[in-house]
């Protein structure tokens, strides 16, 4: 039996493209083999700025493109509302396309409350491309990163694998600093990030 390759639920494509968010950012295409399409801004948006709301969203599971909304596994004793919650999300917009920085300028913030958002790090300007810190707790595709950066960890293959030390350098959600918590016997109460 052959089991046919991972497609996102949504996944535009060059032929046919309808950009979901035309004034905020557009898709620019790259190779499909070497996953180099990105997102390019199409405004300014200054540092602590709302880029887009994370809306139109479906539950998931974990793949290449779901995004970890919630510690999995679920953290000890859960009630039934948290262990009903999804893990992960399909993005059903180009915000599918967001590449991962090492050195990244925007965040996805993905709170319990559900107040999901894309926020800018730094201060971005008009043709911009758009790349977070891939934080997902565990990578279901790890893979090399290519940022180039100083801060380049090389392989990427979830927080689980990153140190503490190094994952205190970025803006991370409260499930993966949870994680992180319970992984290494720390308390994650009181934790600021940078």
């Amino acid at each position: 039996m052959t089991i046919a390759p991972w497609t996102p639920p949504f996944l535009a494509m060059k032929d046919n493209y309808k950009p979901t968010h035309p004034d905020v950012f557009l898709v620019h295409f790259g190779s499909e083999e070497d996953y180099s399409s990105c997102l390019i801004l199409q405004k300014d948006f200054a540092a602590g700025e709302m880029i887009a709301p994370i809306v139109n969203t479906i539950p998931g599971i974990k793949k290449y493109s779901s995004v970890q909304v919630a510690a999995d596994p679920p953290i000890g004793d859960v009630d039934a509302d948290e262990a009903s919650r999804p893990r992960h999300i399909e993005l059903m917009s180009d915000l599918l396309y967001v590449n991962h920085s090492c050195d990244p300028n925007v965040a996805f913030e993905v709170p319990a409350s559900g107040d999901w958002k894309v926020t800018a790090l730094k201060d971005l300007k008009k043709g911009d491309t758009f790349a977070y810190f891939s934080t997902e707790w565990s990578m279901d595709q790890p893979f090399h990163c290519l940022c180039g950066t100083p801060r380049c960890i090389g392989e990427v293959r979830g927080a689980e694998s990153i140190p503490a030390e190094v994952l205190a350098k970025y803006k991370l959600n409260d499930h993966i600093i949870a994680l992180k918590a319970h992984q290494t016997g720390t308390s994650a109460k009181g934790k600021t990030v940078a």
